[in-house]
């Protein structure tokens, strides 16, 4: 992974966010091949490795303590959960996904119920990923199914959604979602890696940048 080893070395960033890194870690890859020096490394590969495409994992800056809190994977659907603390007595919930456009009705209702379980702890919580959800108008925040399930939860649990531009194609795929005590500060969309646009934040939280990038190449890519 050069593109993000260069990243991590040239820009700085507290935490490196890839969706579809197509890597298996438990078998064909090792970490070391991955591992990026001052980081923290945390993944969920998908279960099976007969179809291409899958795996996601978070950088994180050593500095911040992460903790990791649910790792779940199916065929469709990824959710890496973890704690990290940027000061003495303060925790923020940092969450990445990813759902295949593919997902049957009730593999969105199980995605879903497991991101209402996180959000249902306390802390202020980033959830950021490639939702594959095309046709939700977030000028009006509605959509119809199933785009409407996400616009419930963020609903239910008081969610802003900040990218409002598009990272593939014409389409808004990838979203960087807060509850309403984080602030996010010069959200841009930026360079390509694979077929999505690359997203580039602070928290602030003195500051905290954060990119998030999806690594898959174009013909596979959801």
């Amino acid at each position: 992974m050069p593109e993000l080893q260069a990243i991590a070395s040239t820009l700085s960033h507290d935490i490196i966010a890839i969706n579809e890194t197509w890597l298996d870690l438990n078998g064909r890859h090792l970490p070391a091949e991955v591992s990026i020096k001052g980081y923290v490394l945390h993944n969920v590969d998908k279960p099976s490795h007969s179809n291409r495409g899958g795996g996601s994992l978070i950088y994180v800056k050593e500095k911040l303590q992460p903790q990791i809190k649910t790792k779940r994977a199916t065929e469709k659907s990824e959710i890496l959960h973890l704690n990290i603390q940027p000061h003495p007595g303060q925790t923020i919930k940092i969450v990445l996904v990813y759902k295949n456009p593919t997902c049957t009705a009730i593999e969105h209702d199980e995605f879903y119920d497991c991101l209402d379980i996180i959000l249902s702890t306390p802390h202020e919580t980033l959830i950021m990923g490639d939702f594959n959800l095309p046709h939700i108008n977030w000028t009006t925040r509605q959509s119809q199914t199933p785009g409407s399930k996400l616009i419930d939860l963020m609903n239910t649990n008081s969610l802003q959604q900040h990218v409002n531009e598009p990272t593939r194609g014409n389409n808004i795929l990838d979203l960087v979602m807060t509850t309403t005590d984080l602030s996010i500060n010069g959200l841009e969309v930026t360079d390509k890696i694979g077929d999505h646009q690359m997203i580039d934040f602070s928290l602030e939280v003195q500051g905290l940048n954060i990119n998030k990038s999806s690594t898959t190449n174009e013909q596979t890519s959801n």
